[in-house]
């Protein structure tokens, strides 16, 4: 949002101002952690819609995440700005590196990660934010992100042959990166139980999905042990059978074979 000619942020907040004073208002701000936050509104959702300027979208609004929008949505999205700033201030991932809700071709159809980030050493990692879901519904998702058994969507050449979706997106030019780690973060949320006793219960269940013989990397955080120590300090808890139960770094967690 700033131009190249623009020393400071005075003129952005001056026109988010404005928007906000618009009949009706097409931006509204919230705070949070003594932090202020500038949104879209859904009027101006549906202005910008119509501009013209963006691209488009991979679907349509549902019924279910319009409800969504009315009973946690902006907490949720709130948790994920906490944990882009965490990745950000540790120096492990530059804010501007992350894509949200990116689709991932799967044989079951797209698995859409919370976000996709692109770290400083060149690796990616998919990130899921939890605050309500089931643990039925957390499980199942874990195991869609296996989905390198895929039949190859690149196109090979007589040099090499055709590749999987990770490998072409993932891998790098030498398939010499393995297949991104699944992190998952744990937010608190009204009427559910404490973000730490979630982790532990997801522990349980996630250590029983097939992938979890070093096919998959899994590691999970607790927010507020995010937010307070760095993404890049040993806040990660690795999920696996017969693996340490003490809390690692992004750099010392196992690499998927």
């Amino acid at each position: 949002m700033l131009l190249p000619h623009q020393q400071d942020t005075d003129h952005v907040r001056r026109a988010l101002r404005n928007l906000l004073e618009e009949p009706p208002a097409l931006v509204g701000r919230t705070h949070h952690a003594q932090q202020s936050y500038w949104h879209c509104t859904p009027a101006g959702l549906a202005e910008a819609a119509v501009s013209g300027e963006l691209a488009p979208t991979t679907g349509r609004t549902t019924g279910e995440r319009i409800a969504a929008s009315k009973t946690g949505l902006r907490e949720h999205g709130l948790a994920l700005v906490d944990t882009v700033i965490a990745f950000h201030q540790a120096q492990v991932a530059d804010r501007a590196d992350w894509r949200v809700e990116a689709p991932h071709p799967t044989p079951a159809g797209n698995l859409l990660p919370v976000g996709v980030v692109l770290l400083n050493n060149g690796s990616s990692a998919f990130v899921e934010i939890d605050r309500t879901m089931s643990y039925a519904r957390l499980v199942a998702k874990l195991e869609r992100y296996d989905y390198r058994g895929a039949p190859p969507s690149g196109r090979g050449n007589a040099a090499r042959p055709p590749r999987s979706h990770w490998q072409e997106t993932y891998a790098g030019p030498s398939l010499d990166r393995p297949f991104p780690p699944v992190l998952f973060v744990f937010a608190p949320a009204r009427r559910r139980a404490a973000p730490d006793t979630r982790e532990v219960a997801f522990h349980e269940r996630a250590r029983r999905v097939g992938s979890m013989d070093y096919r998959l990397t899994v590691a999970t955080t607790i927010l507020p042990l995010l937010t307070k120590y760095g993404a890049g300090r040993a806040v990660w808890l690795v999920v696996g059978n017969g693996r340490s139960e003490e809390r690692r770094t992004l750099a010392a967690l196992p690499k998927a074979r």
